[in-house]
């Protein structure tokens, strides 16, 4: 019983001193230290928050101090104190919520920032793209060292997947030497060419409803997941700048 009543609010001593007084019957101090293997310092302490409980009580006899136990009922009594102070915290929980709301709110955006390794960790964060809510998916990345991870299967794979799911994506990236003659956007794809004298691109950037991730694809393979509505709109802003950037370079070849 002693982890049964411990969870009725009773410590582990003062369980260890009621169940000897019930066991006892009426007892001195030392007869209960004894039988519930406590010091007998520590029982006196026990047996005066009992009875400030309710569950022992004291008198004289033949002029000793003897203790002993009230009926175990009181252990209901003692619940239903402490089911009416829970009631009256959450009362004052209630009153005080809408102010630590305001005050969480006027603090402003917290973002969230999540990390992954390796190869897995970045087909995760790309599996996650695919559950774009917005259906609109907006890419930066290097053409050469994508291709260094991912196999042409696993990229077709991944556009049929794509499509599949109605994701409209624009795409800007780089190539080293020349576009790419072949790379032709596939369905729900446009697609954008830069040079890396004009965008130097480190890591591969995806954009989609309120997260950015960085995609970084040197030796040690890791991405960033950042998810924050104030990082996501500027990331989007800086896309669009090179989305236009890119159109005017078009231009300027023909």
């Amino acid at each position: 019983m002693l982890k049964e009543l411990q969870d009725l609010g009773l410590s582990e001593k003062e369980v260890a001193v009621y169940l000897a007084s019930l066991e006892l019957g009426p007892a001195t101090a030392q007869q209960l230290a004894k039988h519930s293997k406590i010091l007998r310092s520590t029982t006196y302490v026990q047996i005066e928050s009992l009875m400030k409980k309710g569950l022992m009580s004291t008198y004289e006899q033949d002029k000793k101090t003897l203790f002993a136990p009230e009926s175990p009922a009181g252990l209901k009594r003692l619940l239903q104190e402490q089911q009416r102070a829970v009631e009256a915290k959450a009362e004052d929980l209630n009153t005080l919520l809408p102010n630590l709301i305001r005050m969480f709110e006027s603090a402003g955006e917290r973002p969230v920032v999540r990390f992954f390794e390796g190869k897995e960790g970045i087909e995760s964060v790309r599996e996650e793209a695919l559950q774009v809510k917005s259906k609109e998916l907006l890419v930066i990345y290097s053409y050469e060292k994508f291709r260094e991870i991912f196999s042409k299967e696993e990229l077709a794979s991944y556009s049929k997947r794509r499509i599949e799911s109605k994701i409209q994506s624009r795409i800007i990236y780089t190539h080293v030497e020349e576009p790419e003659p072949n790379y032709s956007p596939l369905p729900l794809a446009e697609v954008q060419f830069l040079s890396p004298e004009v965008l130097n691109v480190k890591s591969d950037v995806l954009i989609y409803d309120n997260r950015v991730a960085f995609i970084v694809l040197d030796k040690t393979l890791h991405s960033v997941v950042i998810e924050s509505n104030s990082i996501a709109a500027t990331m989007r802003g800086i896309f669009e700048y090179f989305w236009m950037l890119g159109k005017k370079e078009i231009f300027r070849e023909k």
